[in-house]
């Protein structure tokens, strides 16, 4: 995008002070954007049609993180997940579209579920196991017939589960290096076969802004990670890094997805984006900053 565009567009993050959102707005703000953050932190609610309406404005590019992300609290409180994740991304669409700005949803891998055949591309029919992903599912239908039938302006970027300082203590590398920084157990469920592709959160702050910064929309785009590890080899690497801590195999989660392997290849092409940080790179990175955050441990 030309510089001038650059400094005439705004980027609204909804989940601005999240995990994700901060980071992608610090990049974006040095990239000349000019940035502000909606966040229900700061009274900002996704739900709330007239709060959307006064922040967005026209030209804006909003990218849309805010969502009941955690999947154990999903499965107990699936009402309020259905509620921000469906209802929440209908009104944000609807705002964006009546103000004439574009929508970037931000959503993940998990709709693909298990598939036949990998690595999975964007046409692959979705397959989602998870309450978590039937939401974000719902999400991106309802977009895309706000695409079709509207005429809103939107990207769907699917991303696999993040990593990396400032993580919530709910994802699995955090869980994973709290039970070891205390030496206590891994719980790893089933045999740990089942795989995913950790990506740290500066790879997808930069893909995410790489689609802010892209002229062509309305398309399904994967953040792809390269390197997929199954549950147990993840947790041994933590054990590893942390010196401390075993592990435990539980019952296996059900319903469960048994491998993540997403296909990079439009994000490589279109956006001239891929992941820099290999993933025990950014895992020992991690470390580091989780032991500074730790008090210190007895051993």
């Amino acid at each position: 995008m030309r510089r001038s565009l650059v400094e005439q567009t705004r980027v609204v993050v909804t989940g601005g002070r999240g995990f994700v959102g901060s980071a992608l707005l610090a990049r974006a703000q040095r990239a000349g954007y000019r940035v502000a953050s909606y966040d229900l932190r700061d009274g900002l609610d996704i739900c709330d049609p007239s709060a959307l309406s006064a922040v967005i404005e026209p030209g804006d590019t909003v990218v849309h993180l805010a969502a009941y992300a955690d999947l154990y609290v999903a499965r107990e409180h699936p009402v309020d997940c259905v509620r921000v994740n469906v209802l929440g991304t209908t009104l944000v669409a609807e705002a964006t579209r009546q103000r004439g700005a574009r929508l970037i949803l931000g959503s993940t891998l998990c709709v693909y579920g298990n598939q036949p055949h990998y690595p999975t591309p964007e046409d692959a029919r979705p397959n989602p196991s998870e309450i978590y992903a039937q939401t974000k599912l719902a999400a991106e239908q309802v977009v895309r017939g706000m695409v079709d039938s509207l005429g809103l302006q939107a990207a769907i970027v699917r991303f696999p589960g993040v990593y990396g300082p400032g993580m919530r203590d709910s994802l699995a590398v955090a869980r994973f290096m709290h039970a070891a920084s205390e030496g206590g157990e891994i719980l790893v469920h089933g045999d740990g076969a089942q795989t995913r592709t950790p990506m740290h959160v500066d790879d997808v702050a930069d893909g995410l802004l790489a689609v802010v910064q892209h002229e062509q929309f309305n398309r399904v785009i994967n953040l792809a990670a390269p390197e997929e590890i199954n549950a147990l080899d993840l947790a041994r690497r933590i054990v590893r890094l942390a010196g401390r801590g075993t592990i435990r195999h539980t019952a296996q989660r059900s319903p469960q997805t048994l491998r993540e392997f997403a296909d990079g290849t439009l994000a490589a092409q279109e956006l001239n984006w891929k992941p820099q940080r290999a993933l025990d790179e950014g895992l020992a990175a991690t470390w580091e900053w989780w032991q500074s955050r730790q008090p210190p441990t007895r051993r």
